[in-house]
């Protein structure tokens, strides 16, 4: 999992964490729980477990509120709030360790190569504009890549930094820590995956239909919640491109997406028709993304610059 800071391929202070055996065969002492737990909550590492923790229960109450649209608006701000604080957990250990470096001259250049920074500011936007909005204003799926990473990163420390000094039985912990390790290395490639398509139909959703529907709202019928409304789907729309730009795998699955709505046309005797159509809107499409910020230009500028590390 490549997003969120001190995550399942952190291996930078791994040393801190595993001096213990989950497997059972050591016999050395291990520090009672709690005095462990004392030591956690002095690391900014806890306080990030704890954000990816609340942000998995929040996002299944928001589930589980089929009933309370209040109850839904609440938790969709909790979720918001809870995982942009892990993301500026992050940015802080970057700033605190001279990692990162954020002045006037070069917060452009760092957002466009620091995801966390990406995911920080798409999410604190949408968390700012939600509270202002009255809960009126959000964008459906925008939170669901950042919940399936906090999936792997709440079980990557808890595997590392808390199961090992639990009070159970050795078998026990050998079986979750098992367990846990390969839940982590068969799935991680095919959860990035589901989240890089959670991106990639959210920004196709908003940027395709949310935006020129916006649009039209504000010009016949300007309303604060229509232009909070312009301001997360721009927000959205710019973030996508940003990742895009970054990723090669998530330009492969696009490319997927695209080559599929093709064959599909070219297959189909009865669709054949709108193949001229299709071409044309894709042609659009190209056009419009080529205006959202950043400019190619711009970003070949910085593709030189070494990219800071996610992990700390």
């Amino acid at each position: 999992m490549t997003s969120s800071g001190f995550g399942a391929s952190n291996n930078r202070n791994s040393s801190n964490y595993r001096s213990h055996d989950t497997s059972g065969t050591s016999q050395r002492p291990i520090a009672p729980f709690t005095m462990i737990l004392k030591s956690r909550i002095k690391q900014p590492q806890f306080y990030w477990f704890l954000g990816h923790f609340f942000t998995l229960y929040h996002f299944l109450k928001f589930h589980l509120s089929f009933f309370s649209i209040a109850s839904q608006k609440y938790h969709y701000r909790m979720i918001l709030l809870n995982i942009s604080i892990t993301y500026g957990i992050v940015l802080y250990q970057f700033l605190k360790s001279g990692q990162l470096k954020l002045t006037w001259s070069n917060i452009r250049e760092n957002v466009r190569t620091l995801d966390n920074l990406q995911y920080f500011i798409m999410l604190s936007t949408l968390f700012i504009c939600s509270i202002l909005s009255g809960g009126k204003v959000s964008i459906t799926g925008a939170s669901y890549a950042p919940v399936i990473f906090s999936i792997f990163h709440c079980l990557n420390y808890f595997k590392e930094n808390l199961l090992p000094f639990l009070p159970i039985s050795p078998q026990l912990k050998s079986v979750l820590n098992r367990r846990i390790t390969l839940f982590l290395a068969n799935y991680n490639e095919k959860f990035l995956t589901m989240a890089q398509t959670f991106e990639i139909m959210c920004a196709l959703r908003v940027g395709l239909f949310g935006l020129p529907m916006t649009l039209l709202k504000i010009i016949f019928n300007f309303h604060w919640n229509n232009l909070l409304s312009l301001i997360v789907i721009a927000n959205y729309v710019i973030f996508f491109k940003l990742r895009l730009l970054q990723s090669e795998s998530m330009k492969l699955l696009l490319n997927q997406v695209i080559l599929r709505v093709d064959n599909y046309l070219l297959a189909s005797p009865n669709m054949m028709q709108f193949q001229p159509f299709w071409l044309r809107y894709k042609q659009l499409v190209a056009r419009l993304y080529d205006l959202v910020p950043p400019s190619l230009n711009t970003i070949a500028k910085t593709q030189s610059t070494p990219k800071k590390s996610n992990h700390i």
